[in-house]
């Protein structure tokens, strides 16, 4: 049941590169961000051409690492929690380069 709600959350948050505001701001966005989840499996987005495929387990070269429970994405994807609030709680924790995350919020939000 997590896993279905968290893929159906991620894939809701993908489905805004539909719009093509978000497909001209991530028309050069090719990145891999990992979503390491301490409490179900691990998830990875591939990001190429202002598409997003979403896969199950880990891949080997993130730009990009979120590590957090499948609950606060969830949250996140809802609109209950801000990434920021996410992040500055402590609930979420993310490595790579500041301007790829920034950009990833948008998505989030």
């Amino acid at each position: 049941m997590v896993d279905e709600e968290l893929v159906e959350g991620i894939k809701k948050m993908v489905s805004k590169l539909d719009d093509p505001a978000y497909q001209e701001r991530f028309s050069d966005f090719d990145r891999t961000l990992q979503f390491n989840f301490t409490d179900t499996n691990n998830y990875y987005l591939v990001f190429k051409d202002a598409k997003c495929e979403i896969k199950e387990g880990d891949t080997e070269e993130p730009n990009i690492t979120i590590t957090t429970q499948s609950e606060v994405i969830i949250d996140i994807m809802d609109g209950e929690l801000s990434p920021t609030k996410a992040f500055m709680g402590g609930k979420l924790k993310a490595k790579g380069p500041m301007k790829d995350m920034l950009k990833m919020q948008m998505l989030m939000k």
